[in-house]
């Protein structure tokens, strides 16, 4: 992992700590703390770690900017190691939607802006099974 990505890492985390005690749900704040010392213990030294590392880092960093958090961090971190996000995305699609709806060429079967506009998340069914899913977030708005 190159020193770019490991201070980014660090900024996130600080940044994370510094806004979490605006969450207004002490449960959530909890859990915020919680992920936070998973994603701090896992080690950065190969790229897939560091990948899955980061990826979740700054997702949690949005969700703290809005002072709510989502899937996957209003649960528990798993005990094991953790699955790539988009796995993990993917998984909790497929668990509140057992059976997805055939949709057409564009159409997709999730899409969601955040409150904010700094985030936007689309999923589709792909054909012959399986889901695409496609997220975006920023430090600024999507225009």
């Amino acid at each position: 992992m190159c020193e770019k990505d490991k201070e980014e890492f660090r900024n996130a985390v600080r940044e994370i700590a510094h806004l979490s005690v605006k969450i207004q749900s002490p449960y959530d704040r909890v859990r915020c703390c919680e992920w936070i010392r998973k994603l701090t213990g896992i080690p950065d030294d190969t790229f897939e770690l560091a990948k899955i590392r980061n990826e979740y880092i700054q997702l949690l960093r949005v969700m703290v900017r809005s002072h709510y958090l989502r899937t996957p961090f209003i649960r528990p971190p798993p005990e094991g190691p953790l699955t790539s996000l988009a796995e993990c995305v993917a998984n909790d699609l497929c668990k509140r939607s057992p059976f997805f709806p055939t949709t057409g060429p564009i159409a997709p079967v999730i899409m969601h802006n955040s409150p904010d506009g700094r985030a936007y998340i689309a999923a589709k069914r792909i054909p012959g099974g399986g889901v695409f899913c496609y997220m975006a977030v920023t430090p600024d708005g999507f225009d």
